[in-house]
């Protein structure tokens, strides 16, 4: 997001002297902000000087180079952090870019300069990885003094960098309940899809078993296989801010594609290995809806867990597929078939005990 603040013409004439030279500093806010609900952190200053900030006029009617202190930087952090008072013990950490703070002026007359100052910072919220851009201020005056007059000069950078902050407190108050980026929590939430079975795919149902009628495909000439099913997952949700939490909605979908199954010879012996390659699916589905409730995470980690969690579940179903397929025989084991069976059914009421000595 990009602020642009129009700039503006101050005319500063005054007959009084100021002779501190021309290192300008920052006073903290007379009147500091109230309850901010953000800490600057850092401020990295993006200019090739650590200090000068541009050319201006002294007393002496000579062009000089303006300095912030030794360190633009520090004056900065020191100035907006002295300038709020905090709400809470735990805020945003911020971090401040820099881009540009430069004043320039010209002779306008005899005794009489004309400035601009142009101001550029970019907000960032502070985390374990990179930087999330938040913001980028852009703004500045315009200005004429009195030659003898430098602290006029300092009143327009005062007045400039006091804008800037309020306006970031403005904008990150308005924010903090529906901005992801500022999110202080995740909340997963596991739901039920309602999948309604069609022509082109079959979602699995305990109301709804297979049928040879779900084997669409031609059956493969040259293969050993009586019947082939594809089987699969898969995990959708679309994370959404709410009083500034992250909340995930979550559903998992355990389906079959008719026209990527087949058979050969039709009988219930064979429509129950592969109802069970089915059934195996449902049972790492369920175990990934566990695994997701169970999870423990922040508004930094949470997309990377919840995939992890994801991928994991999706190679311990090709892993007890061959399983399945390997120690049954493709179904011809009966003996071993008929275990399977019982463990599959065990594991679909949440007894996972005998599947998971399969699995180590």
């Amino acid at each position: 997001m990009k602020y642009f603040l129009f700039f503006l013409t101050v005319v500063l004439y005054s007959g009084n002297t100021f002779s501190q030279g021309v290192n300008f500093t920052l006073t903290p806010k007379s009147d500091p902000i109230q309850n901010a609900i953000f800490e600057i952190i850092e401020v990295e200053n993006l200019g090739r000087n650590l200090s000068e900030i541009g050319k201006v006029y002294t007393d002496a009617n000579k062009m000089q180079s303006a300095r912030m202190g030794n360190n633009l930087s520090e004056v900065f952090k020191s100035y907006m952090n002295q300038s709020i008072r905090s709400k809470n013990s735990v805020n945003q950490a911020i971090l401040v870019k820099v881009e540009q703070f430069e004043i320039a002026e010209s002779k306008a007359s005899g005794n009489v300069a004309s400035g601009e100052l142009k101001l550029k910072l970019g907000f960032y919220v502070k985390s374990s990885f990179e930087p999330i851009h938040l913001l980028d201020y852009e703004g500045g005056m315009n200005y004429r003094r009195s030659i003898n007059r430098l602290d006029l000069a300092q009143r327009v950078i005062q007045q400039a960098m006091d804008n800037a902050l309020e306006y970031f407190d403005q904008w990150i108050n308005s924010q903090a309940l529906s901005n992801r980026a500022l999110a202080g929590s995740v909340q997963i939430l596991v739901e039920n899809g309602d999948y309604i079975s069609g022509r082109d795919t079959v979602f699995y149902s305990p109301e709804r078993p297979l049928t040879w009628k779900d084997f669409t495909d031609r059956p493969r000439t040259g293969s050993t296989y009586n019947a082939v099913i594809f089987t699969s997952l898969a995990m959708e949700g679309k994370p959404f801010v709410k009083d500034g939490s992250i909340i995930l909605p979550l559903t998992v979908k355990v389906y079959m594609l008719p026209g990527q199954s087949w058979v050969k010879n039709k009988n219930d012996y064979s429509l129950n290995h592969e109802q069970r390659h089915f059934d195996v699916v449902r049972v790492v589905a369920d175990r990934l809806k566990k695994n997701l409730q169970n999870l423990d995470v922040n508004p930094e980690n949470y997309e990377a867990m919840v995939n992890d969690a994801y991928f994991d579940a999706y190679r311990e179903m090709n892993r007890l597929q061959e399983l399945y397929d390997g120690q049954t025989n493709h179904g011809i084991k009966k003996d071993i078939q008929e275990k399977w069976n019982k463990m599959l059914d065990e594991a679909l009421e949440g007894d996972y005990r005998r599947l998971e000595r399969v699995l180590d």
